[in-house]
């Protein structure tokens, strides 16, 4: 036997509606509502992930236009930093270019000061030496073309400018200081001079082809120009005896010695040690005879020992030439 339900339903008039309903439509209706109350609790459910997710986007996206103004006015504050530091770069590499123009013409003056100084000072030391050389009578070679034979090329006038012929002048007297025997080869004093003596041991009237200077045993002997050793060896009266050629026909000896430092063909320069002072040979006592010769004829030494006199006053000079120009740039 079926089953069946009955609602009623009454109204405030007291009519009453009855719905008769049998088991099976009831579970029908029961299992209808249920599903639809899962379909619209799940609905309900996607509804508000949907919904949440929306707004987490929403956040999100709000979040990352936030950060997008951020960055934006970040990159305009940059840009204007960046614009500002060029702009001071800019006004530095100006002003670097300023100082170093204004360097260069300073350097510029500097040289021309420096040059001019040098050029006076090497003409007053060139008008000095050959006024010197001229007053002693030494004579300063000409040029005689001597590379003539294994030369050539085209022929370029050279300009004839003051300061060329200042350099071939100052050229002229460098070569010719190079081979000239200049100076003392001692420290000590004139004993002997050149020219006609009484003998110092017989007495008897003779002729001194060098001069001698006082020393003491063992006083340091020195080349008075560069050359080279031709002779070096025990020379009867003469001693233990040295010869250096100079070159251009110059040459000097050194005689007497306690001992000779050089050997035969020695290159020796101005000033080098070449022996002691002693009293070997025809001697009467303890010094250094000096000999000069110009194509072996003996000359006085007396007249080249006075360019060291020179040599003093163009250092002097050239201590003072230089203390102006110190001066003078300073003041520039």
């Amino acid at each position: 036997m079926d089953q069946r339900l009955h609602i009623i339903i009454a109204g405030e008039s007291g009519k009453t509606v009855t719905l008769p309903l049998t088991t099976k439509k009831l579970c029908v209706v029961v299992t209808v509502s249920t599903i639809a109350f899962f379909l619209l609790t799940a609905a309900s459910i996607c509804t508000y992930s949907l919904y949440t997710k929306n707004c987490t986007i929403s956040s999100k996206l709000s979040d990352v236009q936030e950060r997008l103004r951020d960055s934006t006015v970040l990159i305009s504050k940059n840009n204007r930093l960046i614009e500002k530091q060029r702009h001071e770069l800019d006004l530095k590499v100006a002003k670097l270019k300023r100082n170093n123009i204004e360097q260069a013409n300073a350097f510029k003056e500097e040289k021309e000061t420096l040059l001019s100084a040098a050029v006076d000072e090497l003409n007053e030391r060139s008008e000095l030496i050959e006024r010197i050389f001229y007053n002693i009578g030494i004579k300063i070679p000409k040029n005689n073309g001597s590379n003539a034979k294994h030369s050539g090329g085209p022929f370029i006038e050279q300009p004839d400018t003051d300061k060329d012929k200042l350099l071939f002048k100052a050229d002229k007297y460098l070569n010719a200081i190079q081979y000239l025997p200049l100076g003392k080869p001692v420290q000590g004093s004139i004993s002997s001079g050149f020219g006609r003596r009484k003998d110092p041991i017989n007495n008897k009237s003779a002729y001194h082809t060098g001069i001698d200077f006082r020393g003491s045993r063992g006083d340091r002997i020195f080349a008075t120009a560069s050359g080279v050793v031709k002779k070096a060896f025990r020379n009867g009266g003469y001693g233990n005896y040295v010869l250096l050629d100079h070159g251009n026909g110059y040459t000097s000896s050194y005689a007497h010695m306690l001992k000779y430092m050089v050997h035969k063909g020695d290159s020796v320069e101005r000033g080098q040690l070449i022996g002691l002072i002693g009293n070997t040979g025809r001697s009467t006592g303890t010094h250094l005879h000096y000999e000069i010769a110009l194509n072996k004829k003996p000359i006085n030494p007396s007249k080249f020992l006075k360019v060291a006199d020179l040599a003093k006053v163009v250092h002097i000079r050239r201590r003072n030439t230089k203390k102006k120009n110190a001066l003078v740039l300073n003041k520039g």
